[in-house]
């Protein structure tokens, strides 16, 4: 089974608040999450469900389907996919 990536300790941990949690009325009903910084110029938008497959039709293991925006959400500096926390704490390194 998939690990949970967006916690709250986790968000805590990265200096990010959750403004948002819902549970999809969909099978398999996924959850969705929004969390913001402390100034709301960074936003992180996920769904645990994930992405199946790549372009090229790759099968792929369990992931997270994961947004990060800047610039008080105006601004997508990632869009794709994490397998762990370690994953967006790398991706989050990269950004500004």
């Amino acid at each position: 089974m998939k690990q949970e990536i967006f916690t709250d300790e986790f968000l805590k941990e990265i200096g990010f608040t959750l403004i948002e949690k819902k549970k999809g009325e969909f099978k398999p009903y996924p959850i969705y999450g929004k969390a913001k910084d402390i100034f709301g110029m960074s936003i992180i938008q996920w769904c645990d469900e994930g992405h199946s497959c790549t372009y090229f039709g790759d099968s792929l293991k369990p992931n997270t389907s994961v947004a990060l925006l800047k610039d008080g959400g105006t601004r997508k500096v990632f869009d794709g996919y994490v397998y762990t926390q370690d994953d967006f704490r790398k991706i989050l390194s990269l950004t500004w």
